[in-house]
């Protein structure tokens, strides 16, 4: 089978999504991310199993509401990056680091959409084990629900904080006029 075609494969998203956590500007991998987006997960997981969490049956039907509505809207924000990038692509712009750094913004969305559209898939059944099951099982998929529902929630507030920097400087870039070629000749003149 040729690498790709499995239709349901996901890791090419769990992939895309790993490699967002690096520095902008150096391009190294960020440690620190890994830890603030992996440990505080593992440890409400852990912490609810020491603790011997159990959703009711109403909270997990509720989250399971939440996570499954969460689940489609990040399913169409990756139809409208999909589109995005088609007409990026249509346009045929000229090869340049503007065009780049557009491209791989548009990547890098769809990645972490993507993937937190995962967790919220993964989050919506461990929430339907839990409202079908108890004792152990219970116990077990209300830790992992739980766990799921943050870390799909800190991967959604990093979009946030990536797209509102990035939108600061898009806009600070239009206001100053940094992009015109008649900008840029300017400062070469200087």
């Amino acid at each position: 089978m040729a690498r790709g075609s499995f239709k349901a494969g996901t890791w090419v998203i769990v992939a895309a999504h790993w490699r967002t956590y690096v520095d902008a500007r150096s391009g190294t991998v960020r440690r620190r991310d890994w830890v603030a987006f992996g440990l505080p997960p593992i440890a409400v997981c852990g912490l609810c199993l020491w603790r011997h969490v159990e959703l009711t049956a109403a909270a997990s039907a509720g989250l399971l509401t939440v996570t499954g509505l969460l689940s489609a809207f990040l399913f169409g924000v990756i139809t409208q990056i999909s589109g995005r990038a088609m007409e990026l692509s249509d346009a045929m712009p000229a090869p340049g680091s503007a065009t780049s750094a557009h491209a791989t913004n548009l990547l890098e969305l769809a990645a972490n959409a993507g993937y937190a559209a995962l967790a919220c898939i993964a989050a919506a059944a461990t929430f339907v084990l839990a409202s079908i099951t108890s004792h152990w099982w219970l116990r077990v998929s209300s830790a992992v629900g739980l766990a799921l529902t943050l870390h799909m929630g800190m991967i959604l507030l990093m979009v946030m904080r990536r797209e509102f920097a990035l939108t600061q400087e898009r806009l600070e870039r239009a206001r100053t006029g940094m992009d015109r070629p008649e900008r840029s000749v300017e400062r070469r003149a200087s």
